[in-house]
């Protein structure tokens, strides 16, 4: 997706930090299925979780009970040490490995789930059937002097062993709208690279900022300190986040896959 600033871009700043492949998040070997899911209920054996919207698990139940066996690791993201199954509450996002089998009855139900995280903050997320994205922010509120942190995954989760995808760079774009117009986000480097996503491995694309001003801008000053910043922290005001794909599954660029993540952060 190529995207022209409002203003007359003479130079950019904070030249991108390029999303390259980064692959922090890698599963390696896992076979199955994820998704993330809402918890609804806490019962020890087992959660029932709604799926998130956006995941293909919701098009076929709204409900989902997912049983938790001696075998099920439960743990936090990012940490290796387990956790029990009381410290996931009603309300918590987790997200489910498991067979890709559900059984259908109401509601439907994972018998082989193999591990489940508990996840902090909140999670956005976009699929089709080649794709999963999932946008990751730890809270929707903030201060004005706060830093907000955010990422991305991708994952190919189609039928083959890998893919090839053709796009400018980056092939992912986070986008921040204020009041119907881009404030920052959508550079792309004209190109087109051929990149290679490998199913099973989870790629992460973290928050960078994108875009240029011109001198004349009124608002120069400010753009000026906010690129030199890499941490993000925003004015006040209400702003929609974007997590969005811009690439092809061809050379040609006719095959274009269009996710897109998208919520509302409030800076007070």
């Amino acid at each position: 997706m190529y995207i022209m600033m409002k203003n007359t871009i003479i130079y950019i700043l904070g030249v991108m930090i390029v999303l390259s492949l980064l692959a922090g998040c890698g599963r390696g070997p896992e076979k199955g299925a994820s998704f993330i899911g809402v918890v609804l209920e806490n019962k020890q054996n087992y959660l029932l979780v709604e799926p998130v919207e956006g995941s293909a698990e919701l098009a076929s139940a709204d409900k989902i009970e997912v049983f938790i066996g001696e075998d099920t690791q439960l743990s936090l993201k990012g940490k290796t040490a387990a956790i029990t199954a009381e410290a996931i509450g009603a309300g918590s996002s987790v997200e489910i490995f498991y067979s890709g089998a559900i059984a259908e009855s109401y509601p439907a139900q994972i018998n082989s789930s193999h591990k489940i995280v508990l996840l902090e903050g909140y999670v956005f997320t976009a699929s089709d059937e080649n794709f999963l994205v999932n946008t990751y922010i730890k809270k929707l509120q903030y201060k004005e002097t706060e830093e907000i942190s955010l990422y991305s995954t991708i994952e190919y989760i189609g039928q083959k062993d890998r893919i090839d995808i053709w796009s400018g760079e980056p092939y992912f774009h986070h986008m921040i709208y204020k009041n119907g117009e881009v404030f920052t986000g959508g550079a792309t480097l004209d190109m087109l690279k051929k990149t290679e996503l490998k199913k099973g491995e989870i790629y992460t694309i973290p928050f960078s900022k994108s875009g240029g001003f011109s001198e004349d801008d009124p608002d120069a000053d400010f753009w000026r300190d906010f690129y030199s910043e890499k941490t993000l922290k925003l004015p006040k005001g209400e702003y929609t986040f974007s997590g969005i794909t811009s690439f092809t599954l061809d050379e040609e660029q006719q095959d274009k896959v269009q996710l897109m993540t998208d919520f509302t952060v409030e800076v007070n």
